[in-house]
């Protein structure tokens, strides 16, 4: 008994050992073994007592091994059995005994492992072979689980591996030649669906009968292959493997297309075409990933589809318009990719074939794509067509760029063809709405843009280059637009914020503009007329434009424009004094306000002296005199130009008017107190009026279907059959006696004739003047900081530092002035390097 204990408790820690390797056993060990034979020895027990638990497999093989270490004495179990009535009988055999014994022990029992594994197998095998048949079992799951159990626990798992793997190699092949009668027949799209049909029966037993087969050698593949050191597939993986060389023989490096591969192409095709595709798609495309050749069919649709799109590409992008093209690639995308995303559960196939149609449907047709009425497509305003457009191609490389200079192009030229066709006084309405669509297209269809600080800058850049086509000419226009929106005769502004969105959009076209000094000369002659004649819509509207120009360009832009406002005040102040003047001076109160004006701020106009009359000359010398007594006999030079009245005129018995008028317009009027009847040479000649002034108010005076007719043509006839300005200077004028009108006070409106070239040569003279001054300051600014500089660089510091456009050649005039000043000298070795003369 000492000697068995001591074998036993060497067998103990050897089965110990082997219980601390979870993964891989040692067939041969000495627990393995022992607990093997004494299961053969009481086979019969074991099979009433089986237990097909698969997740008490591994407790119950330890828990054997655990009841062998602490086994007690034999006297001690048998008074036990005896206290409890019941008989057990436990037989330990050693294995560690003399040679021959041990020898002839180990012959009888591999004859019995052998006869029992023969037997297992034979029931197990029977059983298979009825599940893959579709027949009716002959034994119950737990009875084949514990034959399973058993075969592996003589260790002959390896074995009944085998066995397995090969009825079920068999099976495949059974069903491969099942599919030869389809095989046979040439796969067209009109029985692609029949071969998908039949491939998709064949699957659909399939795994359902290992996975049935896998479950009843559920032991063999969690338990009895981990022992051996040989690392076999699991069973699951070993079927699917099984399948894949079956049917997939030719998937390997050299890969080619399979007939299943091609008849699920045809099918998605089919289905792409809108026609109903009656077989198992996604069943077949799962069944891919299943036994792995998921990959290669993934490589052969990307394929197929690359082909055929480029083939659709090549034939569609000639005969088709950008936003049909468009139209039809978003619908193929569309359509392919909710197509895919339903039957593959590989995230990464939706991807991909998003990604290879994109590639071959719209960036490599985007260079010629592009050019298909593509101005059409955007000159249509239609945000939907545009924004699927632009989403397209900036999903490709290099496509938002591509269409960014497509669109810099369009805007360059529907903006060159407005600045050329549209005459002045349509101009900047037509810039504005053509503005208007951009921001509208920018705002609808550009929005998702990657960068969208680039697509500013594009419209900026566009908007840039053309309205400096002819920079003074947009200049004059835009300060005109400036001067309708403040006039007070402006009927397109109904309230303060329509006024205010008017004067933001025009303040976008000023802010392209590169000849702020031309706008800055011609908006003040603007400005000084309307303050003069009291035409301002309103002085806070004014003001208010001042301040957006002073945020667009800084303080030094608006200085004059603002000193302007500060003469206006201070003649209100003026004007206060002067009324207490005359009450000191005991002279009758008279409705006379002067506007005094500094003639740095203010544009440049030629003063006439013309005669004056009599009922006017007294104010304007009291006026006079009051202004010597305020500024120290200082002179006042007026100009009547600019002048406005309110004559009150009687046109006949009952009929008397308030004529608002300027003051040429109001001396010709008076003239009329004198004689009924007066010629242009006549009016020129009493008033001292330029005749081009005369004529101008004259034909203001005559009015016309909307404007106030004031005076009229004595010879009707014959004038009518002359061009206007030809019969004025001609023709004889009387008062309109029979003028009509609902209206107390009427305001005579200026004619709007077109800027006579003289004005536009003092604008010229006056800004070329500005810039000359600007140049020299910004050349000795330059050389000061710098002391010494060659000329090419001094010329590019030049042209960084002016906001306008100039020449080089007017700078290297500049030069030579400020040289003959002795602001800058020349170096007396290098006559191409300047100094600065302190």
């Amino acid at each position: 008994m000492t000697s068995g204990a001591n074998q036993s408790n060497s067998a103990d820690k050897s089965r110990s050992k082997q219980l601390r390797k979870s993964s891989k056993r040692p067939a041969s060990s000495g627990g393995g073994t022992e607990a093997k034979q004494m299961r053969n020895a009481h086979d019969d027990q074991d099979e009433c007592m089986e237990d097909v638990s698969t997740s008490s497999d591994t407790r119950e093989h330890n828990g054997l091994l655990e009841n062998f270490k602490n086994q007690p004495d034999h006297s001690q179990r048998a008074g036990a059995s005896n206290d409890r009535g019941v008989k057990k009988k436990l037989v330990i055999k050693n294995f560690k005994g003399s040679s021959t014994r041990n020898g002839g022990t180990e012959n009888g029992q591999s004859e019995n492992v052998g006869e029992s594994v023969e037997k297992d197998w034979t029931v197990l095998a029977d059983n298979v072979f009825a599940i893959l048949e579709d027949r009716k079992t002959s034994s119950t799951m737990e009875t084949l689980f514990s034959k399973v159990r058993a075969v592996c626990d003589r260790n002959q798992a390896k074995d009944l591996y085998d066995r397995l793997v090969t009825i079920v190699d068999n099976y495949a092949k059974h069903l491969r030649e099942s599919l030869s009668s389809v095989e046979q027949v040439p796969l067209l799209t009109d029985n692609c669906e029949q071969y998908l049909a039949k491939f998709g029966s064949i699957w659909e037993s399939y795994p359902v009968k290992t996975n049935l087969i896998r479950n009843i050698f559920l032991y063999l593949d969690r338990i009895g292959l981990t022992v051996n050191e040989v690392e076999i597939l699991p069973l699951w993986e070993t079927f699917m493997k099984i399948f894949k060389t079956t049917f997939f023989p030719e998937i390997s490096k050299d890969f080619k297309a399979t007939k299943l591969f091609s008849a699920l192409y045809m099918a998605m095709q089919k289905m792409m075409d809108r026609h109903t595709v009656d077989s198992p798609l996604r069943t077949l495309i799962e069944m891919l990933q299943t036994v792995h050749v998921g990959e290669e069919f993934s490589g052969f649709l990307l394929t197929q589809l690359r082909e055929f799109y480029d083939r659709e590409r090549t034939e569609k992008v000639p005969i088709m318009t950008c936003n049909e093209y468009m139209t039809y690639a978003e619908d193929q995308i569309s359509r392919y990719s909710s197509m895919v995303k339903k039957n593959f559960d590989e995230p990464t196939a939706l991807r991909d074939v998003q990604s290879t149609m994109m590639t071959c449907l719209i960036q490599q047709a985007i260079p010629e794509i592009l050019l298909h009425d593509f101005d059409a497509l955007l000159s249509s305003t239609n945000t939907v067509d545009i924004s699927r457009m632009f989403n397209l191609c900036r999903q490709c490389p290099g496509g938002e760029d591509e269409v960014r200079v497509q669109f810099s192009k369009y805007m360059k030229s529907r903006g060159e063809q407005i600045i050329t066709t549209c005459p002045d006084n349509d101009l900047v309405s037509e810039l504005l709405a053509f503005k208007k669509k951009i921001d509208f297209i920018m705002n609808g269809s550009f929005k998702s843009a990657s960068d969208s600080t680039k697509m500013r800058q594009c419209v900026s850049d566009a908007f840039e280059t053309f309205v400096n086509k002819n920079v003074d000419r947009a200049a004059e226009l835009i300060s005109k637009h400036f001067h309708t929106l403040l006039h007070s005769g402006n009927k397109h502004v109904t309230d303060d914020r329509s006024l205010d969105q008017m004067v933001d959009d025009a303040i976008v076209l000023f802010r392209y503009l590169r000849g702020k000094d031309v706008f800055e000369a011609y908006y003040k002659r603007g400005l000084s007329k309307r303050l003069f004649l009291e035409r301002s819509a309103s002085v806070d509207a004014e003001k208010m434009v001042l301040c957006k120009l002073k945020t667009e360009c800084g303080a030094g832009f608006t200085y004059k424009l603002e000193g302007m406002f500060k003469d206006m005040d201070a003649s209100e102040t003026l004007a206060i004094l002067f009324v207490k003047y005359l009450a000191h001076m005991n002279k009758p109160k008279v409705n006379f306000n002067a506007r005094v004006i500094t003639p740095e701020y203010w544009p440049t106009y030629e003063a006439y002296e013309i005669n004056i009359p009599k009922e006017m000359r007294d104010t304007l010398t009291d006026f006079q005199d009051f202004y010597r007594l305020q500024h120290g006999n200082r002179n006042v030079k007026w100009h009547h130009g600019l002048a406005a009245a309110v004559v009150s005129a009687e046109f006949r018995e009952g009929c008397t008017k308030e004529l608002v008028a300027t003051m040429y317009q109001s001396v010709i009027l008076l003239l009329f107190n004198k004689c009924e009847t007066w010629t242009v040479a006549e009016i020129v000649e009493c008033t001292k009026i330029p005749e081009v002034e005369v004529v101008k108010n004259l034909v203001a005076l005559i009015g016309g279907r909307d404007r106030p007719k004031i005076l009229k043509m004595a010879d009707v006839e014959s004038s009518a059959k002359k061009d206007l300005l030809d019969s004025v200077k001609t023709g004889k004028f009387v008062v309109n006696s029979g003028f009509v009108d609902k209206r107390c006070r009427i305001r005579i409106t200026q004619v709007n004739i077109k800027t006579p070239v003289e004005e536009k040569n003092d604008v010229e003279q006056e800004v070329n003047q500005d810039r000359q001054c600007n140049i020299d300051a910004a050349v000795v600014r330059i050389m000061k900081a710098r002391k010494e500089l060659p000329h090419a660089t001094l010329i590019n510091e030049v042209l960084q530092q002016l906001k306008f456009p100039v020449k080089a050649a007017d700078i290297k005039k500049r030069i030579e002035g400020l040289i003959e000043r002795d602001y800058i000298s020349r170096d007396p070795d290098d006559a191409t390097i300047y100094r600065y003369v302190a």
